[in-house]
Parts: C-alpha cells; sequence; structure tokens
C-alpha cells in the first residue's frame, strides 16, 4: 500500500519576527518504509481562507510521492499544483481550525487572537 501525505507545522522565528509555516511531503511505501523530504517554507498570500503556497524543489520530493489525492488533515485543501523552474509549487488552503491545530500549544492563544482581530497576514512570512 502507498501513502503519501503533506505534514504542516507552524514555527516562530525569533530572528525575523514572523511565525512560519513549514510543509514536509511524506511518502510511505508499504507501510513500513518512510520517505520524507525536509521541511519547507510556505509563504502566507490571502486570509479567509489562509491561503499558503510552497515551493518545493522536484529532484527533493520523496519518489513515489502522489501530490493529489495526497493525505491532508481535515480543514486544508491543495487547491494549486504548477511546476516552474525546476520546483513545483503547492497551494494550500487552512480553515481557522486547521491553523491552530497546526500551531504548537505555547501559541496557540496568540494566533487565534490574531485571527479573531485580523491581523494574521501580519504575524506569518510573506514573499
Amino acid at each position: 500500500m502507498t501513502r503519501s501525505r503533506f505534514d504542516f507545522r507552524i514555527k516562530f522565528d525569533a530572528t525575523r519576527e514572523v511565525f512560519l509555516m513549514l510543509v514536509k511531503p511524506v511518502h510511505n511505501d508499504d507501510g513500513w518504509t518512510r520517505h520524507d523530504a525536509k521541511e519547507y517554507e510556505a509563504y502566507v498570500v490571502c486570509a479567509s481562507p489562509y491561503i499558503f503556497v510552497v515551493s518545493i524543489p522536484v529532484d527533493e520530493i520523496p519518489d513515489g510521492f502522489l501530490a493529489i489525492g495526497a493525505e491532508l488533515p481535515r480543514g486544508v485543501q491543495l487547491t494549486g499544483l504548477r511546476f516552474t523552474g525546476g520546483k513545483a509549487c503547492f497551494t494550500f488552503d487552512f480553515s481557522d481550525e486547521e491553523l491552530l491545530l497546526a500551531t504548537p500549544t505555547i501559541y496557540r492563544n496568540w494566533i487565534a487572537t490574531l485571527i479573531k482581530e485580523g491581523y494574521i497576514l501580519d504575524a506569518f512570512a510573506r514573499q
């Protein structure tokens, strides 16, 4: 059985003073053999829904990874995929709930307040 999925994680970059959405494509060949790419930084481009775009070099995506049909957390949608300059550019839409679930507990109240007040675009890295 093959299985592909995207993992999402949010961390705070104290040097740049912004939150980072990190995306990692993961592929399991047989349920036991796991092929991970490293984490890549996604940029926020829009709020409500929260749209993040990440570019991953094609040669660094795990062999056998299937982007269309890859497992995504509830509340996240893959809404775009394009190839340009040797990179695959993925666009993801996040619901409020999923954005909070990807956020470490220590930052969750902070992100919830930014969502409520409408300042979420200022909190994340932008391109």
